[in-house]
């Protein structure tokens, strides 16, 4: 009898134990966390993580734009360490794909995109840096690795092209069956604009692969450009501006005006801060492309000229040289020799200019570039002047204008495909780049060195424009080992803005 009553005794106290464990385990439960998000709440959040802005030092590091105050930031190339943020958005894309895999029919938009922002953040991370972890990133929680190691930048390529051929594939039915996918506030949903996107990105990739493209046989780069550009129905492309990658602005959220937008409302249209670069507007100056007139005002001392149509005049613009010393940038100004941009156009509301992230000049442009290097047959030219015209459009030039631009300058016509020809496609592609796109003018310039950067007593990086940035601090902090063994077989142990990188050499 005892005993039994030492046995339920027991149970009482076991029982007792349990349950007060899980009422103090309930009562540390967060009411406000959301444990099960939807799909669609994550992808808006990384599409958000996606977004670039104009008018900041990338801006000044493409030589669109010219500082002279140093208080506010200069074009010294004197940078640091570049970002492995990327990891932080490519953890979320776990989550998404987990919480995706739950909806079954649902989820499998989300699971498409996921393949193609996959690609996306690994790209921007080692264009950026060099070699970065891939195969084993990410794998802390999973596999109990925590100081993953760096794979090569051709393996990294390799596998990032592979997952935009499967974002492709996995979302032509989706296509095709009409669905759509919640949370985008880019396409509004759309997934034929999202494939379009996938594969014109992955010409991006393969045309940043240039220097590599006859010596890397496990890419397959030509090759894998010709299939999407000889099957546009597995593989459709931005070539039209209503399927530009762009982030709209509005007017109703001080969050998302327009970067250039004042706070208080009132516009004052003058900067002697700020000016355009030369490297810039001498291209527009120099083939009397209309764009000018849009996007710069002219210098004041045109405007006191006593011309009556200075406006009107291409000698009326001048930038500052990314090279000069910020002190001659300022004197320059104040003497009123600088343009600055026209606020009339860029900042005409609080919704100002769409920030084009992906545009359809871009795509006409590399395939032009491809045509030009012999990776495809096709015409040039055509590609060529779609490009200028699908840029030009996006300022609201007119067709009458755009056809002028090419018949009153033959040397604005596209010259063939030879040197020349692929200068003035490059040319074009950066002048298309301005304040859109990222740092892609400055990555076309490192790959190609069209158009020639300006460089001069303002450089502070012994006159010479850098190749990438340096890894961040954290990485010898978390994986030194693993990332010095990629230093040393990148860059013999270096690590500085000036070591060139396997997608260069």
């Amino acid at each position: 009898m005892k005993m039994t009553k030492l046995i339920i005794y027991t149970l009482v106290i076991i029982v007792s134990v349990i349950t007060s464990c899980e009422k103090t385990d309930k009562l540390q439960e967060n009411p406000n966390a959301i444990t099960n998000p939807h799909p669609q709440l994550i992808l808006t959040g990384l599409l958000l993580d996606m977004r670039t802005s104009p008018w900041g030092s990338d801006q000044r590091n493409n030589q669109f734009m010219v500082i002279n105050e140093t208080y506010y930031g200069n074009q010294a190339y004197a940078w640091g360490t570049g970002s492995t943020s990327g990891f932080d958005q490519l953890r979320n894309i776990l989550r998404l794909e987990i919480e995706a895999e739950k909806k079954g029919e649902e989820g499998k938009p989300y699971l498409a995109l996921a393949k193609f922002l996959k690609a996306y953040f690994f790209s921007e991370m080692t264009v950026m840096l060099g070699e970065i972890p891939f195969q084993q990133a990410l794998k802390g929680t999973t596999e109990n690795i925590f100081q993953p190691e760096y794979d090569t930048q051709e393996d990294i390529y390799k596998q990032i092209l592979e997952l935009l051929e499967t974002a492709n594939n996995d979302i032509t039915p989706l296509v095709q069956s009409g669905a759509t996918v919640g949370g985008d506030f880019y396409y509004d949903g759309n997934l034929t604009q999202w494939q379009k996107l996938i594969n014109s990105y992955r010409l991006r990739i393969l045309i940043g692969l240039s220097k590599r493209s006859n010596d890397s046989p496990g890419l397959n780069i030509q090759q894998q450009f010709a299939d999407i550009m000889g099957n546009p129905a597995k593989y459709p492309i931005i070539l039209d501006n209503t399927d530009n990658f762009k982030l709209e602005y509005n007017s109703s959220t001080r969050d998302n005006n327009y970067p250039l937008w004042p706070a208080d409302g009132i516009v004052i249209k003058q900067d002697l801060r700020n000016n355009l670069g030369d490297t810039y507007l001498s291209i527009l100056a120099a083939n009397k492309d209309p764009r000018l007139f849009v996007v710069a005002s002219p210098t004041d001392s045109a405007k006191l000229s006593g011309d009556p149509d200075y406006a009107t005049k291409f000698t009326s613009y001048r930038g500052g040289k990314s090279g000069e010393l910020q002190t001659t940038l300022k004197d320059q100004a104040v003497a009123g020799k600088l343009s600055t941009i026209n606020f009339d156009y860029w900042v005409s509301s609080p919704s100002g200019v769409p920030y084009i992230m992906f545009g359809a000049a871009e795509t006409a442009f590399s395939i032009a570039e491809a045509i030009n290097r012999e990776w495809i047959s096709g015409d040039a030219n055509d590609y060529f002047r779609r490009g200028v015209s699908l840029s030009m459009k996006t300022y609201g030039i007119s067709n009458n204008d755009i056809e002028k631009y090419f018949t009153d300058n033959p040397l604005n016509n596209y010259q063939g495909n030879n040197t020349q020809g692929l200068e003035q496609i490059l040319k074009q592609k950066y002048v298309a780049f301005f304040q859109n796109s990222g740092r892609e003018a400055y990555y076309n310039y490192r790959r190609t060195g069209i158009p020639v950067f300006d460089v001069g007593p303002g450089n502070e990086n012994n006159n010479i424009i850098p190749m990438r940035w340096a890894y961040p601090t954290s990485e010898y902090t978390t994986n030194e080992i693993n990332l010095k063994a990629s230093l040393q077989r990148q860059f013999s142990g270096s690590d500085t803005r000036n070591d060139i990188m396997w997608l260069l050499k």
